[in-house]
This record gives structure tokens, C-alpha cells and sequence, in this order.
């Protein structure tokens, strides 16, 4: 058997082309060449030699290279779809990308607006809303003496129709266009649900798979609380349609969510306040960094409420009034709107899930494997349904991840560890890799230090002071085990980051590096140094 790299194809036709033009070839019994996987298998009879195969290749109008090693292919089935995948949002369709990429056809299934959460809901929305409420707000805080900037006021309709102009053009130019440009994966906009092994109904019809991703996303998660469906509430779902601004937007849930909106808001120029049930706001977050994120929002006019209940939710004309408890005291708050933003649930019900065997946990979310492999071998998951970390980049790496252990077997596992993620709120709350205690409940001796934004010299001329960076670090090496960022444009500065903790570099590999001067992501050197000397005693880039 010959194995050659075919470049230059773009289509079937071109695959039967090169197909006739090495079976021309004295001596080659029969060939097969895979389109996308840009490959081919030549069976021989006699001597031949891989020039001749080359040439032949090459006077069909494309180009050929012997292959010593296999490359890793997938051969399509026939007769059915050699992968399901239902939901078309990030996860689904990294998944059918790279399945399309092995060479398997694919079916995509989608009951709502095709791009799933995060382009219409989600992550492009609310970074919007926020940009919005950002330009709105920054002249109110000029800090520059001798510039005066004229202060504007708040269409909140006109804000929301360029808002749908925006996500139209992008669904168009990530999801339509991408399934143009991939004729091996099919789409069909309806409920798709399992029905047997191998067998899905999808809307009218029946179809038959191979293999098998779930990606079906997760939806806001509404607290059972006494009389909140009568009253009336928004969630991430529907506030981004809203048409009007609120007098008085009361948030349930002190996470990214409620963290991102309500600060936004608050700068378009609503009175928010903000209800956690848990002691603190973001809690996921290191102690430092929250309670610092806490103190500069309650400085911008936020009212936070931690360790408090909502025990019920009543209209009273245009208003509402909400019944809370908090260290065993009943108090109410009146506000006129209310969005709830106290986290998700899976969308698992109703898409059989019993009849194949695949398991889910008491919180509804699909469990799996490091290798996203469900407990029914045939069947995958990946996304915000299985819960792991429910951010859009996780997503596209598990589906793609799903896709190919599906089809060549268990061979990528998910790397969680270095993954980074962000509180769009201004300042930005980012993280990478363990927090102190959680490196020091994983038996690490641990070194950590905290830098005030004030030493950075880019903050300090921009007027943005307010800030922390943490760096964690493994006391015996300085290897780096987590930066935490609380800073102007933290969610890009922590990016330099992620690669220090992805590759297990060191405090010294960080102090030997040469940064941009002046700059933010200056701050994370300068976190290191603090390891070694006093920074304040530094002068400008000084080692």
C-alpha cells in the first residue's frame, strides 16, 4: 500500500479525478482518495514506482508527496450519517467542523436561532451592552483637567435595533457562510431527539448515525421563589431586548452576569441594586480580587447585598416589591424591574437521552470523560450541557475535541487547567490556573504576592489606579501556578499569562523577559519582581 498527500482538490470531482488519474497507473489494482482529509491509498500488483504515481497526479492538475507515516483519516459510512450532533451553537459546530474535516458527513440540529447562546444571548450582547454603557458613562469621569466632554443621553431602543443589525451580520458571516463553505455538513432547523441506538427523530423524519455529540447549551435558571413568575422578570434571555431603561433594576445573582449587567446599567444611568445569596459577590474569584471588585462598584453607586434571600416577589402598580431576608432579619426593596441572573440549567429534557443509555447528574448536566465520552460509548458531549466550565471557548475545544474521539477513538483529553476566563466588568476581573488556596488544598507550598495597580506606570498616567494583580507560585521552584488579574482590559492582559501557567514557566523566565514600556500587561512582570525586590524602589524598567 502507497500512501500520498494529494494537494490542490476542493471538491469530490477533483477526488474521482485524481482517483482515474492513479488508476491509470501500469500496476495499481485500485485507489482511494479522501477529499478533505487531502489523502490517498494506492493498492499495487506489481513494481510501481511512487514517481510514476506522483506524475500522474500531477498531470491531472494537482500536486502529490509520499506519505511514510499514516495520517489519521476517517472512512465514511454509507447509508447513514457518520455524525449526529444536536444543537448549533459554538460546541456543535466545532464539532461538525472537524468531523467535516476527517471526511465524515454530518448532520446539525437546531430547534433555535442558529449560534447558540453565545452570539445571541450571551458573550456578544452583553460585551456590546457593556461598550455601550462604557462610552456612555466615561465623560461623566473625565479625570483630565482642561478637557471638557459634553455630556449625551441614553435611546435605549436605538441601542438594542443596532445591536440585532450586529448579530444578524454575524450569524451570517460564523454560522451561515461556515456552512456554505462545508458541503459535507448538513443543517436542518428543527427538535432533534434520540429514539433508539443509532436512530434520531429529526422533526418528521427518522435518521440514522454512526456516531453521536451532544451540544444543546444550557438556559437561564430561575430561583423558585414565591410570586416572581406573576411579577415579572427579565433574564439574560430577553433583557438585551428591552425598551426602556430602568428607573430601579434589581439583580438577583452577584456572578459574571448580574456583575457585567447591573454595572452597565448602573452607567446608563439606572439604580441598581444587587442581591447574593452567597457571602460575597463572585465567588468563584479570589478573595483579593472580589472584595476589591465589591468596593470599586458600591463606589460607582451599585447597592450590594450579600448573605440575603429573596423569600418573595410582588407587583405593586409599575413597581416591585421584593420580600428579603438577611442575618435572620425580613426587610423589602422596591425597584421597577427585576433580572435574574442566578445561574444555568442544562438543556437535557426531552431529547431521550434514557433511550441510549446516557446518564446525567442531579443537576441535569450530561456527564463524561476526560475524552467527552458519555456513559453510552457511541455518544459525546460538550458545551454549557455537560457543565465543566460553561464559557464559549471551552465549548468550541470540547465539541472539536468530542468530534474526533468520536470518529478515531479515544485519543484527546480536555486540558481544563490553563484555561482562562473573565468578568467583563470595568475594571475586568480575569483568572488563569489555581487560586492560593486551591493550590495550597492540592498540597503545593505556596508563595503569593499582590501588586496595587498604582505601581503600574500605564495606570497611573491613564487615571485607571484601581486594580490588583495576584501571582501564585510554587514556594521551592517559582513556577507559576496562577495569575489573577482585577485591571483596565484584564480579560486581554491575562492572555499573557495563560501561556506562563499552560507551560509551567517560572518567576525568573518572567523577570527575564522584555516588555512594551509603558504598558498594562507590564503589571505582570512587575507582579513577579515584587517576588524578588520592593517595586517601588525600581525605577522605570529597571531589572
Amino acid at each position: 500500500m502507497i500512501k500520498l498527500r494529494i494537494t490542490g482538490m476542493t471538491c469530490d470531482h477533483c477526488a474521482n479525478t485524481v482517483k482515474k488519474a492513479l488508476e491509470s497507473v501500469e500496476g495499481v489494482k485500485s485507489a482511494r482518495v479522501y477529499f478533505p482529509q487531502g489523502f490517498a491509498e494506492v493498492e499495487t500488483e506489481g513494481n510501481v514506482r511512487v514517481e510514476d504515481l506522483i506524475e500522474a497526479v500531477r498531470r491531472s492538475g494537482y500536486g502529490a508527496e509520499e506519505l511514510k507515516d499514516s495520517p489519521e483519516v476517517y472512512v465514511p459510512k454509507e447509508g447513514l450519517y457518520d455524525l449526529l450532533i444536536l444543537g448549533g451553537g459554538s460546541a456543535g459546530f466545532a464539532a461538525a467542523i472537524r468531523a467535516s474535516d476527517l471526511g465524515a458527513k454530518v448532520l446539525i440540529v437546531e430547534e433555535g436561532v442558529i449560534g447558540g447562546t453565545c452570539l445571541n444571548r450571551g458573550c456578544i450582547p452583553s460585551k456590546y451592552l457593556i461598550e455601550a454603557a462604557k462610552t456612555f458613562y466615561t465623560p461623566k469621569e473625565n479625570p483630565f483637567r482642561g478637557i471638557d466632554l459634553e455630556e449625551g443621553r441614553v435611546d435605549i431602543r436605538k441601542i438594542v435595533e443596532l445591536k440585532e443589525e450586529i448579530l444578524k451580520d454575524l450569524r451570517k458571516e460564523k454560522y451561515w457562510d461556515v456552512l456554505e463553505a462545508y458541503p459535507g455538513i448538513d443543517y436542518k432547523d428543527c427538535r432533534g431527539r434520540f429514539v433508539g441506538d443509532g436512530k434520531a427523530q429529526v422533526g418528521s423524519e427518522e435518521v440514522l448515525f454512526h456516531k453521536a455529540v451532544i451540544t444543546t447549551g444550557s438556559r437561564p435558571s430561575v430561583p423558585p421563589v414565591e410570586g416572581i413568575e406573576g411579577a415579572g422578570y427579565y433574564t439574560s434571555d430577553t433583557i438585551f431586548d428591552i425598551d426602556h431603561l430602568p428607573d430601579h433594576l434589581i439583580v438577583l445573582g452577584g456572578g459574571a452576569v448580574g456583575l457585567e449587567l447591573g454595572q452597565a446599567f448602573l452607567r446608563l444611568g439606572s439604580q441598581v441594586t444587587l442581591i447574593e445569596a452567597l457571602p460575597e459577590i463572585a465567588m468563584g474569584e479570589d478573595p483579593d480580587l472580589r472584595r476589591k471588585l465589591r468596593e470599586i462598584l458600591e463606589s460607582e453607586g451599585m447597592r450590594i447585598i450579600t448573605n440575603a434571600k429573596v423569600r418573595s416577589v410582588r407587583r405593586e402598580g409599575k413597581g416591585l416589591v421584593l420580600e428579603v431576608v438577611k442575618d435572620g432579619k425580613g426587610f423589602e426593596i422596591r425597584g421597577t424591574d427585576l433580572l435574574v441572573a442566578t445561574g444555568r440549567t442544562p438543556n437535557t429534557k426531552d431529547i431521550g437521552l434514557e433511550r441510549v443509555g446516557v446518564r446525567t447528574n442531579q443537576r441535569g448536566f450530561i456527564e463524561t470523560d476526560e475524552f467527552m465520552q458519555t456513559t453510552n460509548p457511541d455518544i459525546y458531549a460538550a458545551g454549557d450541557c455537560v457543565g465543566k466550565m460553561m464559557l464559549v471557548t471551552v465549548a468550541a475545544v470540547e465539541g472539536s475535541i468530542a468530534a474526533e474521539n468520536a470518529l478515531l477513538g479515544n485519543r484527546r483529553r480536555m486540558d481544563y487547567l490553563s484555561v482562562p476566563h473573565a468578568i467583563f466588568t470595568d475594571p475586568e476581573l480575569a483568572s488563569v490556573g489555581m487560586k492560593e488556596e486551591t493550590a495550597k488544598e492540592k498540597g503545593y507550598k505556596v508563595e503569593a504576592r499582590t501588586l496595587d495597580f498604582s505601581k503600574v506606570p500605564r495606570a497611573v498616567i491613564s487615571f485607571r489606579r484601581e486594580g490588583l494583580i495576584k501571582m501564585v507560585t510554587e514556594a521551592e521552584t517559582g513556577k507559576i501556578l496562577g495569575v489573577h488579574i482585577l485591571a483596565p482590559h484584564g480579560a486581554e492582559i491575562i492572555h499573557k499569562a495563560v501561556l506562563l501557567v499552560k507551560y509551567g514557566l517560572t518567576l525568573e523566565d518572567v523577570i527575564d523577559t522584555i516588555d512594551v514600556y509603558p504598558t498594562l500587561s507590564e503589571s505582570i512582570k512587575l507582579c513577579a519582581q515584587s517576588f524578588k525586590k520592593d517595586v517601588t524602589k525600581l525605577s522605570c524598567c529597571a531589572q
